[in-house]
């Protein structure tokens, strides 16, 4: 059915029979969509009101028979004749203008900027984030809908759905807050059409800020600059529209939008300005720059307790342009009703998790007395048909299944009725196995949602050797990640303990195709996993592992040689993320991340004599990963790392594999040497810095033409202790400064990718220099590859 359902608008006229009240709604008359905040007034007298975000209004004690003067920026002024009959429903159309407002500028200064002087000077003021504690309960509904232009596909959309939406979800949900940043939404309900027990649900800030007070607003990972930023003047251009007289305060509507050859992402829209401390009484953003994505933001704030400025409604529209297709766009809809606030509780920081949003166990069963309690905006006939209608088709196509699927992908398996498929180990490759066939089956939650049981094997084409391996695990606890394991392998590690635990996050890592050197191992190891004080995330194992080296070599330690040989150690591998934080979604925690660094750290006790081990040595890594925005400049990065191992060991257990050049996979590596060839340095202490800025689109803005430029800057240092022990083996050691840097552009071609986004190709280019330099040029230099998706 996809590609024919159409888009179905339906507005709800609220009734009231009380004397005196003329209620309606102001809509733009080609869209029929509700024309936020626009400006209403009663001909002839001094009443005047701005319309809420779904552009509704109630006026009290004017007459049955008034005039109404309706205006909105960008619209041409409208009349409304009130009668007895139209009073309690009025439907006010206005058509958009094309003709461009002449901007007032008294003496010399534009009134605006002065406005919004006020405005950013008032910032921390206003702010609601920088309250000390706040709550509040909030009703969230999104409606999905496909805006057909042409009249056939709507009528056959309207069909095939019989007149409901394509998809709809509610959620209610409480929040509290804690400055400076402790934030806790629980979902108390949840209802989603075609999903009996839907895992996830919406919040408030789902597809928007929770306030309009940050330096930088962030839509699909894009960072605009916020019109009410220190700053903004020099980069936007402010024009007030109109002035409303209040009896007490006045709102000043100013329109904004990025100056003519600046080159930043910016937004444009409507400032609804209030004189009392001079905040944002209602705002309208969506981004300057059209992309394969288009938000809109609608915001509404009210005073609290006749002090604070709190946001009463959010709203969002998002318009995926060319999907299906141009003439038939999907629409996102959203609204957030927010209530039951409450200004500085004593809130206790102990009582705050580290999820942000997550889930009552009861969410989904909730029944009709508490949705009908809870709804702020009654469901219209169209919703109630939606639920109906979609929910026979979820039951007889089973869409908990599809979202069991979902889920499964997010942990990287693909579900079968008693077992999991690891996709982890699905068909690898790499240059020393070629193709590895095989994969690996795990038990899920149909036999026990306490004991995981499987394996994996995998054939070499290339290497003709079979892996496999086994492992059994109890899952002690879900909340603390609390696992227990034993396990055994036969199977290759890549030579070289670089960045095993540390570096490897990635389901798609281009470093896993270039490696060439293993060994051969055979371990049985016990496992122990667990999450503490929400930002320790820790993994402790005992390994015995005999090791068989799959290229020349021998180590020779003091008239001992081995070609082959045993270690039993003991490990612990530590991930802190200070107020890292997550969304309990989809039956599991995923990570929002932390504005802090990440620090990781490795650490390996081998113990000589213990079940055979060869090896007595401490083997320690630390590493610490940080990324950052700057207001108009872009987003830095740097990961800084080291190692030291305080015993000579044999090849495999050194430091190598940091380097990443191979002209047969030529794509840019996330932290690695680009210059350097995989196994060219051999170390057993080593200091490694991996830095980037990448300065997005703010240097370049050509219309469609717009790469993003990063600048890299790579460093090492390494040593080796008692060289002479590796034999038959090349290598070298850093012990002076290796250097590196380099340029990347990417989007330098973009093609369309199923009119969702595009698919951007983009190239890199980087030169080795210093001590390490190569006598000729060409082996200096690296040119790579890059691919990314964008929606702009």
């Amino acid at each position: 059915m996809k590609h024919k359902f159409a888009f179905f608008v339906c507005l709800i006229m609220t009734v009231s029979y009380g004397q005196g009240v003329i209620q309606g709604t102001v809509i733009d008359k080609e869209s029929r969509q509700p024309l936020a905040f626009a400006n209403l007034s009663v001909k002839d007298s001094n009443q005047r009101m701005v319309c809420d975000v779904n552009g509704k209004f109630s006026l009290i004690g004017a007459s049955k028979n008034a005039v109404l003067v309706c205006s909105h920026v960008g619209y041409e002024k409208g009349e409304f004749h009130v009668d007895e009959k139209n009073s309690k429903a009025i439907l006010i159309e206005l058509m958009m203008s094309h003709n461009e407002l002449v901007e007032v500028v008294v003496g010399g200064d534009n009134p605006a900027n002065a406005i919004i002087s006020k405005v950013i000077a008032n910032k921390e003021l206003n702010n609601p984030e920088r309250l000390q504690t706040f709550q509040y309960s909030s009703y969230n509904k999104i409606i999905y809908d496909y805006n057909s232009q042409n009249k056939n596909d709507s009528v056959n959309i309207r069909l095939k759905l019989k007149g409901s939406h394509f998809f709809m979800m509610e959620s209610v949900t409480q929040r509290k807050f804690m400055k400076p940043d402790l934030s806790e939404e629980v979902v108390l309900a949840t209802k989603v059409s075609g999903f009996k027990n839907p895992s996830f649900a919406s919040v408030a800030t789902d597809f928007q800020p929770f306030s309009f007070y940050q330096d930088n607003i962030k839509f699909f990972n894009v960072n605009y600059l916020n019109p009410i930023s220190k700053g903004s003047l020099k980069k936007y251009k402010f024009h007030l529209e109109d002035t409303l007289i209040n009896e007490k305060d006045t709102v000043f509507i100013i329109s904004y939008k990025p100056k003519k050859h600046k080159n930043f992402d910016g937004l444009k829209g409507l400032l609804y300005i209030n004189s009392n401390k001079y905040a944002v009484q209602n705002v309208i953003a969506t981004p300057a720059e059209k992309g394969k994505i288009d938000i809109k933001i609608q915001q509404k704030y009210s005073l609290i307790e006749g002090v604070y400025w709190f946001p009463e409604q959010l709203n969002f529209a998002i318009q995926f342009n060319e999907f299906p297709k141009k003439e038939m766009p999907m629409i996102i809809d959203g609204k957030t009703y927010i209530s039951e606030v409450k200004i500085n509780l004593p809130l206790e920081k102990k009582k705050f998790s580290s999820q942000l949003a997550r889930l009552e166990e009861d969410a989904t069963t909730k029944d009709s007395v508490f949705w009908k309690k809870h709804r702020i905006e009654s469901l219209s006939s169209v919703d109630v048909k939606t639920y109906r209608v979609i929910d026979s088709i979820g039951e007889k196509m089973n869409f908990d299944i599809y979202l069991t699927y979902f889920e499964k992908i997010l942990q990287k398996k693909w579900p079968l009725k008693y077992v999991d498929i690891d996709l982890s180990k699905t068909l690898l490759y790499n240059k020393y196995e070629g193709l590895r066939i095989g994969s690996g089956f795990y038990t899920n939650e149909a036999v026990s949602k306490k004991i995981t049981l499987g394996g994996f094997m995998g054939y070499g084409v290339k290497d003709e050797l079979f892996k496999y391996g086994g492992e059994f695990v109890v899952h002690v606890s879900k909340k603390n990640e609390f696992d227990l394991g034993v396990y055994y392998q036969d199977d290759l590690m890549e030579t070289g303990g670089y960045g095993k635990d540390l570096n490897r996050k990635l389901f798609f890592d281009y470093r896993k195709f270039i490696g060439y050197q293993y060994d051969y191992i055979k371990q049985l190891g016990l496992s122990v996993h667990f999450r503490s004080f929400d930002y320790f995330l820790w993994d402790i194992r005992l390994n015995q592992t005999d090791t068989d080296p799959k290229y020349l070599y021998e180590f020779n330690d003091n008239g001992t040689s081995f070609t082959q040989y045993k270690n039993t150690s003991v490990r612990l591998n530590l991930r802190f993320a200070y107020k890292e934080k997550f969304i309990n979604s989809f039956n599991q925690n995923i990570s929002t991340g932390t504005k802090y660094p990440i620090l990781y750290l490795s650490y390996t006790r081998g113990v000589k004599n213990l079940l055979g081990g060869n090896f007595d040595y401490n083997k320690t890594e630390l590493a610490l990963e940080h990324s950052f925005y700057i207001k108009s400049l872009g987003n830095t990065s740097y990961r800084l790392e080291g190692g030291y191992i305080d015993n000579t060991l044999p090849y495999g257990l050194l430091f190598t594999g940091e380097g990443s050049y191979d002209k047969g996979v030529p794509f840019i590596m996330e932290n690695t040497f680009q210059t350097m060839a995989p196994y060219e340095f051999l170390s057993n202490r080593y200091v490694n810095l991996f830095w980037s800025h990448n300065f997005g689109g703010l240097l370049f803005k050509q219309q469609k033409f717009q790469p993003i430029l990063s600048w890299h800057n790579n460093m090492g240092w390494g040593a080796l202790s008692r060289v002479e022990t590796h034999q038959f083996i090349e290598f070298k050691t850093k012990n002076k400064l290796f250097l590196e840097t380099g340029l990347q552009l990417d989007n330098l071609i973009k093609l369309n990718y199923m009119n969702l986004a595009d698919i951007g190709f983009g190239a890199g280019g980087y030169y080795r220099y210093g001590y390490y330099t190569n006598p000729e040029f060409k082996d200096n230099v690296a040119f790579k590859f890059t691919l990314n998706f964008s929606i702009k």
